[in-house]
């Protein structure tokens, strides 16, 4: 009997497969979820993935995009930033009020291709951050 269950045990244990992904709510209305697949209604729903192992260093470049946002202008050349599948592609965008940065995300895991803005030029550079400031803790206090 004792060995059946160790057969059934190490038999479940080597099907079951960790989630690869998170997905995180654009709108930041729902909680993370975990996937092991990004489809097409994920793109539809509003949720932007992120690989679970490269979570930490998103977090990063979302602190430090944040930073720069209030730092004072000129900003001068803005970084780029590349992870697994995601890109982050930023410019400074010089109004007659001064220098605004504007970044996009994109992510193509799974052959599913999402963009998100994260900085908008239309706002200011403070409003910007605090949205970035808002959605660093939004998944800070989501991810298990």
């Amino acid at each position: 009997m004792k060995y059946i269950l160790l057969f059934i045990f190490l038999c479940t244990a080597t099907i079951a497969t960790a989630q690869k992904f998170v997905l995180l709510d654009q709108r930041m209305a729902e909680p993370v979820k975990y996937v092991n697949k990004v489809t097409s209604a994920d793109k539809f729903n509003k949720f932007f993935p992120v690989e679970k192992k490269l979570l930490p260093e998103f977090l990063k470049t979302l602190a430090e995009i944040e930073n720069k946002l209030l730092s004072a202008p000129p900003f001068g050349k803005i970084a780029e930033y590349k992870m697994g599948c995601i890109q982050f592609t930023g410019r400074v965008i010089t109004l007659a009020s001064g220098e605004r940065i504007d970044y996009v995300i994109s992510s193509s895991c799974d052959d599913v291709n999402i963009f998100m803005h994260l900085s908008d030029a239309k706002l200011s550079n403070k409003a910007n951050a605090f949205f970035i400031k808002t959605w660093i803790s939004y998944i800070e206090n989501n991810v298990k």
